[in-house]
């Protein structure tokens, strides 16, 4: 029974913590009303040696960020996820800061040529979106993303490709305690928010696949103990 109760709470936190959404540009990442509704909270990249990230239900990383910062206070990230974390990491990576997540590639393919295609479209990340949605916006192609990931680890679950297959969107269970999103330089959260369309969803099932995951983490640890 006591086991029963440790577990409610644990699944009661992840409503209850906010997301940080990390970045260096203050102006530019600056969160709306909207977004802090949604329980999103904005973090100063610089300010994470000085954060304690078990206060977030997950740390979303954009594009806009210090790598070489970044991989000099990688044990803080590393710790976050041991403790049953979430990142997703939305960043162009050329450095190894994040476990497991491999170099970025720019694309071969124009941006006006590449289409964007969703492995699974039953995932709780892409679910009811039209593939043409985030393909196109007001009649354009090209803003989900200019790049991959190559040799992407073992067991993790590749979400979003392009039509050579390469890697845009992989999500990672297995190389940590935690769950690593990692999206190839495509900030899903920002780009399609005021679209109106199906793609508009995305930042919502975004976060609520953060909540999910971190969840799901502290069940674990907690049956784990």
């Amino acid at each position: 029974m006591q086991m029963i109760i440790i577990i409610k709470i644990k699944k009661g936190e992840c409503f209850m913590k906010p997301i940080a959404y990390a970045g260096i540009d203050i102006q530019f990442s600056r969160l709306t009303d909207e977004d802090r509704r949604r329980g999103l909270t904005f973090l100063y990249l610089y300010d994470l040696p000085y954060t304690d990230l078990r206060a977030y239900a997950g740390l979303i990383i954009t594009n806009l960020v210090e790598e070489q910062f970044l991989l000099e206070h990688k044990a803080i990230l590393d710790q976050y996820l041991y403790q049953g974390g979430v990142i997703f990491s939305l960043t162009e990576t050329s450095l190894p800061w994040l476990v497991g997540v491999p170099e970025w590639k720019r694309s071969p393919i124009p941006l006006k040529d590449r289409e964007i295609i969703i492995k699974d479209p039953f995932h709780p990340l892409f679910a009811g979106i039209n593939a043409y949605d985030i393909n196109y916006r007001k009649g354009v192609r090209g803003f989900f993303s200019r790049g991959y990931f190559e040799k992407i680890p073992l067991h993790a679950e590749v979400l979003v490709t392009d039509q050579s297959g390469a890697t845009i969107i992989y999500v990672d269970r297995d190389s940590t305690n935690g769950t690593i999103f990692a999206g190839a330089g495509a900030d899903i959260y920002r780009v399609f928010i005021d679209e109106e369309n199906s793609s508009r969803q995305l930042s919502l099932q975004m976060l609520s696949c953060i909540r999910e995951e971190y969840g799901r983490n502290q069940i674990n640890g907690v049956n784990a103990q």
